[in-house]
């Protein structure tokens, strides 16, 4: 799943793909922090790694999904929070996911 951040929100591409969760954006590591803060989309925990709010991904995942194929992509979606809380990339409260920020040349 890639998380396309922009300074006015993120979008959800490839939801159906839990393999690999990362952000992508063009902003500076400034203005993604004002951006990630603003949106209430999580925070920047180094200029490479952000920390996403597990809540408003799904919430921006299953928008366009059918009730019937978000509940099934539900089921998907708490066993990869799962393989994150067992290798220390969501927080100890299960709110934060840890992902990797990736910045197109």
């Amino acid at each position: 799943m890639i998380v396309r951040m922009a300074a006015a929100g993120a979008v959800v591409q490839d939801p159906d793909d839990l393999s690999v969760l990362r952000l992508t954006t063009d902003l500076d590591t400034d203005a993604l922090r004002k951006a990630l803060s603003t949106t209430a989309t999580g925070e920047l925990a180094a200029d490479d790694v952000a920390m996403l709010d597990a809540a408003v991904l799904r919430s921006l995942a299953v928008i366009s999904m059918t009730p019937a194929a978000a509940a099934a992509w539900s089921k998907r979606w708490a066993e990869m929070l799962e393989d994150a809380r067992r290798s220390g990339r969501l927080s100890p409260d299960g709110r934060l996911v840890r992902v990797p920020v990736h910045r197109p040349r």
